[in-house]
């Protein structure tokens, strides 16, 4: 069975890919499925449109959080002890092809290399024990595309 990610509430083109709103929080996603199942580059994702109910394949193009270096620091905009994810998807459409609504499943049933992290424990334990710094929503400069 799929695993639902999110409900798309905007959506942003990037050097990544279609980068969504909102992010999603790893220790809820990783209550819910397998350890191993951690979305990677690559993997198969099933967005169900919300005017249609129609539902098409799309790549991930990444998943992971949203972080930066600044003066020797490490940034994210999320909070280290309760870590979000952002996701883009791959593919050339801008964000008029990806409406407000649109449910995002991870494909369980197509290969995916989320073994190769070892699993969520082992990333939440990995940004938990990190020097990280949390920067307020604003401090971000979403106009650069290439972070």
């Amino acid at each position: 069975m799929p695993y639902f990610l999110l409900t798309v509430t905007a959506s942003r083109r990037t050097n990544l890919g279609l980068q969504v709103e909102p992010a999603v929080r790893i220790r809820e996603l990783a209550s819910r499925v397998n350890d191993a199942d951690v979305p990677m580059p690559g993997d198969r994702l099933l967005l169900r449109r919300p005017d249609t109910g129609t539902w098409w394949i799309a790549p991930l193009a990444s998943f992971g959080l949203e972080a930066w270096q600044k003066d020797g620091l490490a940034y994210t905009r999320s909070d280290p002890a309760d870590p979000e994810f952002t996701l883009a998807i791959g593919g050339r459409g801008g964000p008029e092809a990806l409406p407000v609504g649109t449910e995002i499943w991870l494909d369980d049933n197509a290969p995916t290399h989320g073994h190769r992290t070892d699993g969520w424990r082992r990333i939440i334990a990995d940004i938990a024990s990190g020097d990280w710094h949390q920067a307020a929503p604003d401090a971000v400069d979403t106009t650069i595309t290439d972070r």
